[in-house]
């Protein structure tokens, strides 16, 4: 339990990688976990503690708990995982490239793998150009921007507070979640904001996310939003100032105009049927264990 321990503590500090890749390495550890015959009950506590927000990584540990034949399951639902983005850029195709003729201009925000592996699939067959917020206070968003403009598409960066400007040429608004419920989704904080100026635009908004992220009530009230330091947005503020530093907000789904997935694209109310059914594949006694 020793090295376990160690490599959940690591997976709770990280604040920068994206769901995808924390469920990879969520992954890897139960599998370390089933190898070394370790109890795979509060292996699988620690984790969800160890990243309370990410519904992929509660659904990981649902799937590692259900069966008495863990690895058969566990592996099974890697090789779901590892298939999904192909699914999703072939159903984000059908959605963004009816116009192949003239550039895509797209906005979005922080980081998100499965946003930039399905603008990455697209950019072959047509202009891509991204606007990106930088994403205070981890600046997500340049990374994000480094990683597309290596790709060969072009990206501006905005700053946080200046990301509602690009909307006035977007095609779209595009970002990743964390969690999809029955009535939201969990991302980056600032996607709320964005999510309502693009509604008042008329600009879609698109919400990738793969099915491991859709989950019912019952583990949706069992997400907690995570608060970063107050000293990474003002490392000595005056007396009588309180500084919150929230990296994660809940958007209305009904401000989406299509979830993105590897089960196709799902309008909100076809995206609450996804959640609530997730939901009955774990027996509920299961989900309070966790």
């Amino acid at each position: 339990m020793d090295t376990l321990n160690r490599r959940i503590a690591l997976l709770a500090s990280d604040r920068e990688s994206g769901a995808s890749e924390i469920l990879e390495e969520v992954i890897a550890i139960f599998r370390e976990a089933l190898t070394s015959e370790a109890p795979l009950l509060p292996v699988a506590r620690g984790v969800c503690r160890a990243q309370p927000t990410m519904a992929s990584v509660w659904t990981a540990a649902l799937e590692l708990l259900a069966s008495d034949r863990a690895g058969e399951r566990l592996d099974a639902f890697a090789q779901r995982v590892a298939r999904a983005p192909e699914a999703v850029a072939r159903f984000g195709a059908e959605l963004l490239l009816t116009e192949p003729a003239r550039p895509l201009r797209l906005v979005t925000v922080s980081f998100s793998r499965s946003v930039v592996s399905l603008l990455e699939a697209l950019a072959p067959r047509r202009d891509v150009r991204v606007s990106c917020s930088e994403s205070r206070p981890a600046l997500e968003g340049r990374r994000l921007a480094s990683r597309l403009a290596s790709a060969g598409i072009a990206v501006t960066c905005f700053s946080d507070a200046a990301i509602g400007q690009a909307l006035g040429a977007a095609d779209g608004v595009i970002v990743g979640a964390d969690a999809v419920a029955p009535e939201w989704f969990l991302n980056k904080s600032g996607t709320r904001m964005l999510a309502a100026v693009a509604a008042q635009q008329g600009v879609p908004f698109y919400v990738v996310a793969t099915r491991e992220k859709f989950v019912g009530h019952a583990v949706a009230g069992r997400l907690s939003v995570r608060e970063g330091a107050a000293g990474e947005v003002w490392e000595a503020p005056p007396t009588g100032v309180t500084v919150r530093n929230p990296y994660f907000e809940s958007t209305p789904n009904e401000l989406v105009s299509s979830f993105i997935t590897d089960l196709g694209l799902l309008g909100a109310a076809v995206a609450a049927e996804v959640c609530e059914a997730a939901s009955r594949e774990y027996p509920p006694d299961l989900i309070e264990k966790l």
